[in-house]
């Protein structure tokens, strides 16, 4: 056996090898570096000379396990992919649903303002035309029969020239009892009041009362919640109408329980919240900083409270007078170009979302989504006050006087 032959059955070769053109040997070995076929003198003595060799068998078994390993990453990337593609499905899917869905919301509920607009107007309308109607009427009437009595007078009031000239005791006679008998013909109405138009009945801030009328239709509207002092921090003052909540400094005198807060500045709203749609708006004016959110009413109120949806707290925060944040995880920083002075809170219990809003432009400043499974409590904190802080540090619940 030649060295060729004993080379090739070394390698376990199978089918044509091939030969190396430039020493005519045949290409027994793998050359790593530049992933190519090589004879032994390439390897030894030639262009390859230096490179990484293996026997070629040796390297088919490495480049298998490559081409295993890279097939593994690829189904893995592929079924990566399908999971991606499936999600965006679902998502477009839903998107339409959706988006469906509040189009036909946004129509019923503009259909529903634009029917109640329509009808007062309409209403209003028809008042003003009823009203106009009557006075023109009577005016019509009085203008008929002083028409009437001006012609009847002028009738009565052509003889009398000549009867003041004359010398005839008669003819004077029966002018002057023509004058005094005529004006009874015309009735006992002749002198009735003259009506008039009353506009005043229609006039004022039309657009305001229309507005507060409108409320009867309005499904959701700022509720004037209020606070539940026996949760409330023992460092919170809650005002007697129980809608503000001042901080303090120091502890106020308390009954303490294990349905207070201990260690956040936090207080609970009164009103649980278990189905339907509630909005309610609090007043922050230029405090630094807030929580603002709704707390499951099963959550502990003992010890720190950390909010995130996964611990039933769903809250947007206020740091530094400018950094906003949404509660979840991880927290979201959000971008809020003007400082609103009422954040505006929407729970749609069924619907599973609880939006923040700046109450004075009711723009959207973050949405939660969730599925409900326990009552709902409203949640504030004036946060704890520094110092040297200037200004008004209440949070208020809003009210709305119509």
């Amino acid at each position: 056996m030649d060295e060729e032959e004993e080379e090739e059955a070394s390698c376990g070769v199978r089918g044509e090898v091939g030969r190396c053109t430039e020493h005519g040997k045949k290409l027994v070995y793998f050359c790593r570096v530049e992933k190519l076929r090589v004879c032994s003198k390439c390897a030894i003595v030639g262009s390859h000379r230096g490179h990484t060799v293996l026997a070629v068998e040796e390297a088919l078994s490495e480049l298998k396990g490559m081409l295993f390993a890279r097939s593994v990453a690829l189904e893995a990337e592929s079924s990566e992919q399908t999971s991606r593609l499936e999600e965006i499905e679902r998502n477009t899917t839903t998107a339409k649903e959706e988006a469906e869905a509040l189009q036909l919301q946004v129509r019923d509920d503009f259909a529903a303002l634009r029917t109640y607009l329509d009808s007062e107007e309409k209403a209003l309308l028809e008042s003003i035309a009823a009203e106009a109607r009557h006075a023109l009427e009577e005016l019509g009437r009085l203008k008929a029969e002083c028409l009437r009595r001006a012609e009847h007078l002028r009738m009565l009031v052509d003889p009398l020239p000549a009867a003041l000239r004359t010398t005839d005791l008669s003819d004077i006679l029966e002018v002057l009892n023509i004058s005094f008998d005529g004006p009874s013909c015309l009735g006992e109405t002749v002198n009735d009041p003259i009506v008039r138009f009353e506009a005043e009945k229609f006039y004022g801030p039309l657009q305001y009362k229309v507005w507060k009328k409108m409320f009867q239709i309005i499904q959701t509207v700022p509720e004037a919640y209020t606070l539940d002092p026996s949760t409330s921090h023992p460092h919170l003052q809650i005002s007697t109408n129980r809608r503000s909540v001042i901080p303090h400094r120091e502890a106020l005198p308390v009954v303490y329980t294990d349905n207070r807060f201990n260690s956040c500045l936090c207080v609970l709203g009164a009103e649980a919240l278990a189905a339907g749609k509630h909005y309610w708006e609090v007043t922050v004016g230029k405090k630094a900083k807030w929580d603002l959110g709704v707390a499951y009413k099963s959550v502990l109120h003992q010890g720190d409270i950390i909010y995130g949806p996964s611990r039933g707290i769903w809250c947007l925060t206020l740091r530094d007078g400018c950094r906003y944040e949404a509660c979840d995880e991880p927290d979201i920083h959000l971008k809020v170009q003007n400082k609103p002075g009422r954040i505006g809170i929407y729970v749609d219990y069924e619907g599973g979302m609880v939006s923040f809003l700046d109450a004075e432009t009711m723009q959207t400043l973050h949405v939660f989504r969730a599925h409900f499974t326990d009552q709902l409590l409203p949640l504030y904190s004036p946060c704890a006050i520094e110092k040297d802080t200037p200004g008004d540090q209440r949070l208020t619940i809003f009210k709305l006087n119509m």
